[in-house]
C-alpha cells in the first residue's frame, strides 16, 4: 500500500497543505504520486449568444487547474518525490477523482477535508466526503 498515491487539489490553501503532507509522506515511504486536479465544469442551461463567454469561463478554470497540478510537480521535484500530473475536466469532481486513481492503478487517494466554503459548499457539498462514500480505495484525508 502508498507505492502509488493520487494526490488531489483545488488550488486552495487547505489544499495547499495536504500537498505539502502527501509529499512528505511520499518522500518518507518511497511513494510514487499521480497529482490531479479537477476543472469542474457545472452544466449549465446554454443562454443564447453566451458561448464565447462559456468558453472564456472553461479556459479559466483549466488554466487554474493546470497551475495547481504545477504546484505538486514543482513540490515534488524539490523533494525529489516521483510524481506525474494531470488535469482532468468534469462535472463531478468525485467521480474524476476516482476515475483518475483507477485509471493509473493508484492504491490510495489522499485529499484535503475541503476546499468549497460557503453557498458553494451548501449547494454542492463536500467533494472529499463523497470520494470517502464512494471510493473502493482507501482515503486519507488531511485537515
Amino acid at each position: 500500500m502508498f507505492k502509488k498515491i493520487l494526490l488531489a487539489t483545488d488550488g486552495s490553501k487547505l489544499s495547499d497543505k495536504a500537498v505539502q503532507a502527501t509529499l512528505q509522506f511520499a518522500k518518507e515511504h518511497g511513494s510514487k504520486i499521480v497529482g490531479l486536479s479537477v476543472a469542474t465544469i457545472y452544466p449549465y442551461l446554454p443562454v443564447p449568444g453566451m458561448e464565447a463567454i462559456s468558453g472564456e469561463f472553461v479556459d479559466a478554470i483549466t488554466n487554474q487547474a493546470e497551475k495547481n497540478v504545477e504546484k505538486i510537480s514543482a513540490l515534488a521535484a524539490s523533494l525529489g518525490v516521483d510524481a506525474e500530473v494531470h488535469v482532468a475536466e468534469g462535472s463531478s469532481a468525485c467521480e474524476e477523482i476516482i476515475k483518475t486513481a483507477a485509471k493509473y492503478h493508484c492504491d490510495s487517494i489522499f485529499m484535503a477535508s475541503h476546499g468549497r466554503t460557503g453557498l458553494d459548499k451548501l449547494m454542492l457539498g463536500s467533494e472529499a466526503q463523497k470520494v470517502l462514500a464512494y471510493s473502493k480505495l482507501p482515503v486519507t484525508i488531511i485537515k
